[in-house]
């Protein structure tokens, strides 16, 4: 079974949930964005979204590129 979580990696710091969402709402419904922001550069986060063939669009349509 496919997963609908995303790990979006590679992030500025100074990046908001927003932001993500602007960048991944094109690909389906989102449930939820858990941005993480470590102790050391960079940040990343999780896109939840509530169809998994969301989430493979979102990778195929995003991989390589940059923020």
């Amino acid at each position: 079974m496919a997963s609908s979580r995303v790990y979006v990696g590679n992030l500025p710091m100074d990046i908001r949930t927003r932001e993500v969402e602007d960048i991944f709402y094109k690909y389906g419904r989102i449930r939820d964005i858990d941005v993480k922001f470590p102790s050391r550069p960079p940040a990343f986060a999780f896109v939840d979204f509530e169809d998994a063939r969301d989430a493979e669009d979102a990778i195929r349509g995003r991989d390589g590129y940059d923020y």
